[in-house]
């Protein structure tokens, strides 16, 4: 599995993503990009909201001063436009830069905000990982044994709380079952990283 920076105190650049769970997913991405394994520091925090409660502990003035650049990858949840006045709110106020999703600020530090949905409005990374792995034209039959197992669950009464988080645990019980997590089947190679759905969060990692 990629590797990454374990020292952030000798790293140029940060990544904050929101869970212990999506450091491997990320650190499989920065691989495929190209980046070595000591180009930046991912930092991950207790979910969402610990996110927004500690960014102004963690992004202290000192800590800014030190970086190059730091960027912030969480998920939208139920709300995309929620969670990004939230977070462009927070990280203007503790950095004093206009941060807006997408887009990285001229710094220094640069900072830049990336909100993953499925949709552009509303789901998690999980929701991005399926929509680009169910997209492509060679996974329509075991897209559909995934939705037909789902289905079958569904109607005995077990529903996945996350429903694209279940479309995932589902396909990688099969095809990355040591570990069937986004992080392990990246590594394992079960996504595509060149799919179309997944340009704006490459291209957003390319200028970290």
């Amino acid at each position: 599995m990629a590797n990454h920076m374990h020292d952030e105190n000798k790293a140029s650049r940060v990544l904050i993503v929101e869970g212990k769970g999506d450091l491997p997913f990320y650190a499989e991405v920065l691989e495929w990009i190209g980046r070595p394994i000591d180009w930046a520091f991912i930092k991950p925090m207790n979910g969402k909201r610990d996110v927004i409660a500690k960014l102004e502990t963690y992004l202290r003035p000192d800590f800014l001063a030190a970086k190059a650049s730091i960027g912030v990858v969480v998920d939208a949840d139920e709300t995309f436009s929620g969670t990004c006045k939230s977070l462009e709110t927070a990280l203007n106020k503790i950095t004093k830069q206009d941060v807006r999703h997408g887009q990285w600020t001229a710094g220094p530090p640069r900072i830049g905000l990336f909100v993953v949905s499925g949709d552009g409005s509303t789901g998690e990374a999980e929701s991005l990982v399926w929509r680009a792995w169910a997209n492509d034209p060679e996974n329509a039959g075991p897209r559909r044994c995934v939705e037909t197992y789902l289905a079958c669950m569904d109607g005995q009464g077990h529903r996945a709380k996350s429903p694209d988080k279940g479309r995932i645990g589902a396909l990688l019980s099969v095809l990355s079952d040591e570990d069937p997590r986004l992080g392990p089947g990246a590594r394992d190679r079960v996504f595509d990283f060149s799919r179309p759905e997944f340009h704006p969060l490459i291209d957003f990692l390319r200028r970290l």
